[in-house]
C-alpha cells in the first residue's frame, strides 16, 4: 500500500496504474467505499472514460445504492469498450493482426452490457460488434491452460443470450443459439440448456420441453463416457 501511494504521487501512467490498484484493494480487501471511489475518480480525472476505472466506480456505486450513478458509469464504460472493439474491427479490415486480449475486451463488453441491462432493459449497444466477433471466430484458438477450449464461446453466447432476454428478445435468443450450435461455437449440452431457457421465456412450452428432453438425454450419455475420453 505504501509503494502504491508513493507511485500515485508521481503522475502519468504510473499514477493511473497505482490508483487503479488502490481502488481495487480498498473495495475488495477493505470494503472502504469512500477510499475506492476517491481512487477511481482520480484515475478518471487523468484518463476520462477509461473502461476499467468506470467499471470499478460502477461497482462502488452499486454498493452505495447509487443506481443512477452506477448506470451512468456502465454507459461510459460501454462507450469506451465499444470504441476499442470498433478499432479492432477496423484493423482487421485493413489486414492487420489483432492484438492479444481482444477476446477479453469483447467478453467484458458483454458482461457490462448485461449488468447495465439489469438496471435499464431499454439500453442498447452496437451488437454489430458482437456479430463481428462471432464471424471472426475470435474464441476458436485453443489455449493450453483451458480445461475446456470452448468455455469462452459458452461465456460469449450465454451472456449474449441473457442480454437478449433482458431486452425482451427471447425468440431471437433461441434462434441465434441454434445458429451458434450449428456453427460449432456451442457444445450441444450448453446449447440445449440455453435454448430451453430462451424458449421458456418466449412462451414456447413445447419447444422448451423438447430442449429439456434433449438436455436430459445428452447429460445421461455424457455420464456414460469414460473419464479422459473425448465426447
Amino acid at each position: 500500500m505504501r509503494l502504491l501511494r508513493r507511485a500515485a504521487q508521481t503522475g502519468g501512467g504510473a499514477e493511473v496504474l497505482a490508483r487503479g490498484a488502490l481502488g481495487e484493494i480498498y473495495l475488495e480487501e477493505f470494503g472502504d467505499l469512500d477510499g475506492a471511489e476517491h481512487e477511481f475518480r482520480k484515475v478518471l480525472d487523468a484518463v476520462p472514460g477509461l473502461p476499467a476505472a468506470e467499471l470499478g466506480l460502477a461497482r462502488v456505486l452499486h454498493e452505495t445504492g447509487d443506481r443512477r450513478g452506477e448506470l451512468e458509469a456502465f454507459s461510459r464504460a460501454l462507450a469506451g469498450l465499444s470504441r476499442d472493439i470498433a478499432g479492432f474491427r477496423e484493423r482487421r479490415a485493413a489486414g492487420e493482426a489483432l492484438p492479444a486480449g481482444v477476446e477479453e475486451v469483447v467478453l467484458t463488453l458483454l458482461e457490462t452490457a448485461v449488468e447495465r441491462a439489469r438496471l435499464d432493459p431499454s439500453a442498447t449497444i452496437d451488437e454489430d460488434l458482437l456479430r463481428w466477433a462471432a464471424e471472426e471466430r475470435l474464441f476458436d484458438a485453443l489455449r493450453e491452460e483451458d480445461e475446456d477450449p470452448q468455455q469462452d464461446w459458452v461465456r460469449f453466447h450465454s451472456m449474449w443470450s441473457e442480454l437478449r432476454l433482458l431486452s425482451g428478445r427471447a425468440v431471437e435468443a433461441a434462434r441465434q443459439l441454434a445458429n451458434a450450435e450449428e456453427a460449432g461455437q456451442l457444445p450441444a449440452i450448453d446449447a440445449a440448456a440455453l435454448r430451453r431457457e430462451a424458449l421458456e421465456r418466449a412462451g414456447d412450452a413445447e419447444g422448451a420441453a423438447a430442449q429439456a428432453r434433449r438436455l436430459a438425454d445428452l447429460e445421461a450419455r455424457s455420464s456414460l463416457i469414460p473419464l479422459g475420453s473425448k465426447k
